[in-house]
């Protein structure tokens, strides 16, 4: 997100908001640490930059001097077992190093030709990285955690200018900081150890639910569909679920629209090629009976992936770049999805544009040990939903973009704040400006991670808006200023 700057669309006007003066495109942790040095001495607004997947703003800021990491990718190491360094214990799983702007679709295909892959993301252009700072979901997070629980070790290079190694042996304070705590704070990784786990065969269920817009038959069938997760999550069934109830005013099709469920449904190593179906078909059965009289339709298809990596390369999340577009987040207990409020908050909270649940959580979460801990919003750890809603703007149109952030803000995911004001949501897929954000992203966590942040830097080298200790300073224009 570079706050209306220049678009990879020949209709939208350019400006230079968002973009450094300078960048350095480093290729190694040395170069890393001679721009941090160039920074800190000369007292310059410091950015750091890899795919440039970010929600939050984090990555681009204007009159700045950018780290650019986007090529320290590959260098594959991989381990049947692993020692971190300085310690005298062996992690007795299979680990990968690689480059921490390394992308996901490139671990994917490097960890294929081993018949392994790794929890990471579904979007190809998320790097190692930024991805494990942020905490990062899977379809297999419900069997072995968030990214951040997969972390062994990492290089990084810290904000005075040190190229260290941390892990539960090292540096262990930046160690769990580094894990959750959010990126562009504690320094900058710049190699990632991570565990591997087995691509074993995958089973994935589609089905589709399709109504005229405001159908009642519509929230009905979704709302009985959902309450029914908590127990497919008890079998180890993950969900990618989206929500539209008006496909044409989410710009899904064009002319008149309709409102559209498709929830993709995810078993890691089925123990039949029928156990996913034989889990599904009875709630699908019972829609279609309650609903044959009603204008609703439905679709289901049924497949079996051989590995991880081929149903990635069947739903990985393409969606280009290039729109002004804001999101808005909440993490949902399995006990939600049963309140008899839930139905209205999730209308509010989807509004015309609609949005996305993803069952991404359950037993592999709540029961993860990393090892040294880590810092990842303890919200994840009694979450089974991680709900997203996000509306676009035209490009440089300030009064409709003052529109939208209202209406995410303030309506859509005020709603489920309210439904759930003990949860929190997650830092990688937020609101930008989202308020009282310590208590959202981190939660319990946040006083440690505040500690670490001062002691590690001082002079704030880093610092990003609503990231650890952001409070200590103001953006006034194009400046950062002392609060």
């Amino acid at each position: 997100m570079n706050n209306d700057s220049c678009l990879p669309d020949n209709s939208a006007p350019c400006s230079g908001l968002g973009y450094p003066t300078y960048v350095v495109n480093a290729t190694s942790a040395k170069e890393v640490k001679l721009g941090i040095d160039f920074a800190r001495k000369n007292n310059i607004r410091l950015t750091v930059k890899a795919s440039g997947h970010d929600y939050l703003k984090r990555s681009a800021a204007p009159y700045s001097l950018s780290i650019w990491t986007r090529y320290m990718t590959g260098d594959f190491e991989y381990h049947d077992n692993f020692t971190p360094k300085g310690c005298d214990i062996t992690i007795n799983t299979t680990a990968v190093t690689a480059g921490a702007a390394s992308s996901v679709s490139d671990i994917y295909s490097d960890l294929d030709q081993y018949n392994l892959t790794a929890v990471d993301g579904m979007g190809p252009e998320v790097t190692l990285g930024g991805y494990a700072t942020g905490g990062g979901h899977s379809p297999l997070s419900n069997i072995y955690g968030l990214g951040s629980d997969q972390v062994y070790e990492v290089e990084m290079v810290t904000p005075t200018g040190k190229i260290i190694v941390a892990n539960e042996c090292r540096n262990q304070d930046l160690f769990w900081a580094v894990r959750g705590g959010g990126g562009s704070t504690y320094g900058i990784l710049t190699r990632v150890t991570i565990r591997t786990v087995p691509s074993t065969p995958i089973a994935v269920y589609d089905f589709t639910i399709e109504t005229p817009v405001n159908e009642t038959s519509f929230w009905d069938s979704i709302s009985y569909l959902l309450a029914q997760y908590p127990a497919l999550a008890d079998s180890d069934v993950a969900a990618y679920t989206y929500i539209y109830p008006n496909t044409s005013a989410a710009g899904v099709t064009s002319g008149q629209g309709n409102s559209s469920f498709q929830a993709v449904f995810a078993l890691y190593n089925p123990t039949n090629q029928h156990e996913l179906e034989e889990l599904l078909e009875p709630f699908v059965q019972h829609i279609n009976a309650t609903y044959y009289d009603q204008q609703l339709r439905t679709e289901v298809s049924s497949t079996i992936f051989p590995t991880f990596y081929e149903m990635f390369m069947k739903y990985a999340d393409d969606e280009g770049a290039g729109v002004d577009k804001v999101v808005g987040s909440r993490l949902l207990p399995p006990s939600t999805l049963k309140k008899g409020e839930f139905r209205d908050a999730l209308i509010q909270f989807l509004g015309d544009a609609g949005g996305r649940l993803y069952m991404v959580s359950g037993k592999g979460v709540w029961n993860a040990e990393p090892r040294g801990g880590d810092s990842v919003n303890p919200a994840w750890r009694n979450a089974l939903i991680h709900a997203v809603t996000s509306q676009s703007w035209t490009p440089l149109d300030e009064r409709e973009r003052d529109t939208v952030e209202h209406e995410i803000n303030h309506v859509q995911v005020e709603a489920m704040r309210r439904l759930v004001p003990d949860s929190g949501a997650y830092l990688n897929e937020a609101y930008w400006d989202e308020p009282n954000f310590q208590q959202a992203f981190w939660g319990s966590n946040y006083e440690r991670l505040h500690k670490i942040k001062k002691a590690v830097d001082p002079d704030d080298v880093f610092w990003c808006h609503v990231c650890v200790a952001s409070e200590r300073w103001q953006e006034v224009g194009n400046y950062l200023c002392r609060i």
